[in-house]
């Protein structure tokens, strides 16, 4: 069975299931060992497609009960019942369902994974958000689909998923002139005009400013744990030729 990470915060919630999946126990080789969920990484589909099965298998599920979006640091949000047929899922990067035995998920390789849920009824919520997303309101649009489905912001509870800290995180001054009135999450890096920037401290106040105030800390640095995590910025420092994703799920059980 693949190892996961698991939210205290969310574990007090007796209809859902979750886990923060790392890339171990998989079937993937080279770049993608092992648990690589992604298709478009280049990986063979038939490794990802186990991958996929044997999440999914955690929660009693199969990957035909996986439903994920094309992620591409956008702010768009889905309801579904359903997961999309794999040849047409559409651009987005969240997802809500009040469905039972639907796993609604993100894949992360350095962005974060945020899994949501309603403490008082069953609705359940998965986002990816790098710092594109969170600045273009992904969170925000995700917290309000919510609340459009009955939900409050104070019944909402919020967990971070592993993703990069600010100690691995350098940026630029234009990066830093980009999010101007956000200092606090910037601390000086080593290279001149350069900064370490807090992604999770910034998800997390964007949470906490709609009302979101029960939120679980990020639970691992992508970046530093190359073990046990895919990393984008890892990649790109080493120039290797390629990566995978690990996937965060979340689902309603069936009540009976």
């Amino acid at each position: 069975m693949p190892p996961y990470l698991k939210s205290s915060l969310l574990e007090e919630i007796p209809y859902l299931q979750h886990g923060f999946f790392t890339r171990a126990g998989g079937e993937s080789s080279g770049f993608y060992e092992s648990l690589n969920t992604g298709f478009e990484k280049g990986d063979d589909p038939e490794a990802v497609y186990e991958n996929r099965r044997r999440i999914c298998k955690i929660f009693d599920l199969t990957p035909e009960d996986l439903g994920l979006v094309r992620q591409e640091h956008t702010d768009v949000v889905y309801e579904i019942t359903k997961p999309f047929l794999r040849e047409a899922t559409p651009v987005g990067d969240a997802l809500i369902t009040t469905t039972p035995n639907l796993l609604i998920g993100v894949q992360t390789a350095d962005c974060v994974p945020i899994l949501l849920a309603d403490k008082t009824k069953p609705l359940v919520a998965a986002v990816h958000s790098g710092w594109r997303g969170a600045v273009g309101g992904v969170i925000e649009k995700t917290v309000q689909a919510m609340i459009d489905k009955g939900s409050k912001a104070e019944n909402i509870v919020a967990a971070l998923g592993p993703c990069i800290w600010q100690e691995s995180y350098e940026v630029s001054q234009e990066f830093y002139d980009n999010l101007k009135g956000n200092e606090q999450f910037f601390t000086p890096a080593k290279r001149p005009n350069h900064y370490q920037f807090d992604l999770p401290g910034y998800v997390i106040s964007r949470l906490e400013k709609i009302g979101v105030s029960k939120v679980a800390p990020s639970l691992a640095n992508t970046f530093a744990d190359e073990e046990n995590f895919f990393s984008f910025r890892r990649k790109t420092l080493t120039n290797a030729n390629g990566f995978g994703n690990q996937i965060s799920v979340i689902c309603i059980k069936q009540v009976s």
